[in-house]
């Protein structure tokens, strides 16, 4: 037994802990660890620290990334998006697909996860862009991954379809293929379309038969016409689907009028879909003017109304989204990054004490991995913790190289992130 005097957020210790907190929302606290899992966690008191306890600063649960594309990782080198723009991306990542080997998804999201794993993420679901003849080549190299992976980084895996496919010829085919390689859900892109309704029906008709969620990229532009959201959460009430339900992005619910995204937020309420946005990627992304050769300042940043889905109690995170491909430039799977810029762009330090959160409890809850004990430092949940050079929030947001160590079983150790030299040629741009 290993006893810890730690600071911690007190809305990831016990419901019951009983301490007192700054108005940061961290506590003094003193928690006790057993063969990897967390026994006891108590406020803070010299009667209760044994003489051996290892006295610490900050200390959080090890992060979640509910919303990456290891698919397209690192892959900017060859399929640089120019322009910044959605529809580049677009294509140029169609043109690259011809270089997605299994050896080389394999190594591009190997990378990934030994970057998410130096910083401290303890799970991360990948979307799959998924296509009949030429999908395969992905799930072989993430399925592999997602096992060699298993006990450092649980990797699930999601697919990533054309909406409208599912009510089409190939889409019990297109359903099927995810699921046999053990994907945690189905989704795809919905847009608005005459057929929208029937096409989300066949979706959620596929997942319930296969006993899995959905999960859908929704609504990603700040066009107020953009409905999708609404679609969903009609369409999981009219088919009574009992799965998971997670919506990403939802950009243009913010540049809708007031009355709209009440209707909205209520029907995402009631229909009991969990939000995921991700900040950085929609930032780099939206609002991109491009009329003549003048460069002109985005107005809006494409987050979602993120204290309203917190508020009202909808299950709200952020994760990384793309990280170095056309869809994004930048980014390392450092979910501290994302914690920082998402409090910083959607004013999370508003709500202080429950903005970590959207990086922890909020994300296992989205995976369903709440259940394990992920995001947490609870008595049962595993003993996946991270200690930060850092005795408070400000302190840990302000330095952007903070140190941080994990625990390892006897105590807490460094972890490597591995140089870009050990990606080799996948930095040189193909014609």
């Amino acid at each position: 037994m290993k006893t810890l005097d730690i600071i911690a957020p007190i809305k990831l210790l016990p419901e019951d802990f009983g301490g007192e907190s700054d108005f940061e929302g961290l506590s003094r606290s003193l928690i006790s660890i057993e063969d990897g899992v967390i026994k006891a966690v108590r406020p803070w008191d010299k009667e209760f620290a044994p003489d051996d306890t290892l006295r610490l600063g900050l200390v959080l649960p090890e992060f979640l990334d509910s919303h990456t594309h290891l698919d397209k990782t690192h892959s900017w080198g060859r399929a640089p998006n120019v322009s910044g723009t959605f529809q580049e991306a677009i294509e140029n990542l169609h043109r690259d697909k011809e270089n997605w080997t299994v050896e080389d998804v394999y190594q591009r999201s190997n990378y990934g996860l030994q970057c998410a794993y130096g910083y401290g993420t303890v799970a991360l679901r990948s979307h799959v862009d998924t296509g009949i003849g030429w999908a395969e080549r992905s799930y072989e190299a993430l399925a592999q991954l997602r096992e060699e992976w298993r006990g450092k980084v649980e990797v699930q895996l999601v697919s990533l379809a054309s909406v409208e496919d599912y009510d089409s010829p190939i889409g019990q085919d297109l359903a099927d293929l995810p699921v046999g390689y053990g994907a945690k859900a189905i989704g795809g892109m919905p847009v608005m379309n005459p057929k929208l309704d029937k096409q989300l029906d066949r979706l959620f008709q596929f997942a319930a038969e296969r006993k899995v969620g959905v999960d859908l990229h929704v609504d990603e532009s700040g066009d107020r016409a953009a409905d999708c959201l609404r679609a969903v959460a009609l369409a999981v009430m009219r088919n009574e689907f009992m799965g998971t339900v997670v919506c990403g992005h939802c950009c243009s619910l913010a540049v809708k009028p007031i009355e709209k995204q009440l209707e909205i937020l209520r029907l995402v309420k009631e229909a009991g879909i969990r939000v995921v946005s991700l900040p950085m990627c929609n930032m780099y992304l939206q609002d991109r003017k491009l009329e003549g050769d003048a460069i002109q300042t985005p107005y809006w940043r494409g987050i979602t109304l993120a204290h309203e889905f917190m508020e009202q109690g909808t299950p709200f995170a952020c994760a990384s989204d793309n990280v170095r491909d056309a869809f994004y430039a930048y980014g390392d799977y450092d979910m501290l990054e994302v914690y920082r810029e998402s409090l910083r762009v959607g004013h999370l330090d508003r709500r202080l004490p429950e903005s970590l959160g959207v990086v922890t409890s909020a994300p296992a809850r989205l995976m369903d991995l709440d259940t394990e004990g992920f995001g947490v430092i609870r008595p049962g949940s595993p003993a996946r913790l991270a200690s930060y050079q850092a005795e408070s929030l400000s302190e840990l947001l302000s330095r952007p190289c903070v140190e941080r160590s994990f625990w390892d079983g006897e105590g807490f150790s460094k972890r490597d992130v591995p140089a870009y030299s050990e990606i080799g040629d996948l930095k040189t741009v193909t014609s």
